[in-house]
């Protein structure tokens, strides 16, 4: 055991797959995200907070890695289980008692549970494929 057994490559990679995905997620709901978070027109694309999510994914890629490193064995099917645990313990449960208490939409919801969701799939598959 120990956080030394998981490739940092592979955690930049599972950080850049998952900005690919989360950047095509909200292409792909753009209307109703917009329309659950009150957005009136489309908000401008600007580099800085893209660098900002891109760094918070190698963050979430990197404690992904670590945690199911610390574990046991990076393979595909641990980093999934971790993976899968940790976003519907962690990211899923905080999200809905924020969207609870900030009453917002179901819809936002379900659409930001489900980008959630897809990057830490993807992130699982990444590191388990690449690390150890």
């Amino acid at each position: 055991m120990g956080f030394t057994n998981f490739s940092p490559l592979g955690v930049v990679i599972a950080a850049f797959a998952a900005f690919l995905f989360g950047f095509s997620w909200h292409r792909l709901f753009e209307k109703p995200w917009m329309t659950a978070t009150g957005y009136s027109s489309k908000p401008a694309l600007k580099p800085g907070p893209l660098v900002i999510v891109f760094i918070a994914y190698i963050v979430i890629a990197g404690m992904l890695a670590g945690l199911t490193a610390h574990i046991g064995n990076v393979g595909v099917y641990e980093t999934f289980v971790t993976g899968i645990l940790v976003w519907a313990g962690f990211v899923l449960a905080t999200m809905v008692v924020d969207h609870s208490f900030e009453a917002r939409s179901r819809r936002l919801t379900y659409i930001n549970a489900g980008h959630w969701f897809g990057v830490f799939l993807i992130m699982s598959v990444v590191i388990g494929l690449l690390g150890g």
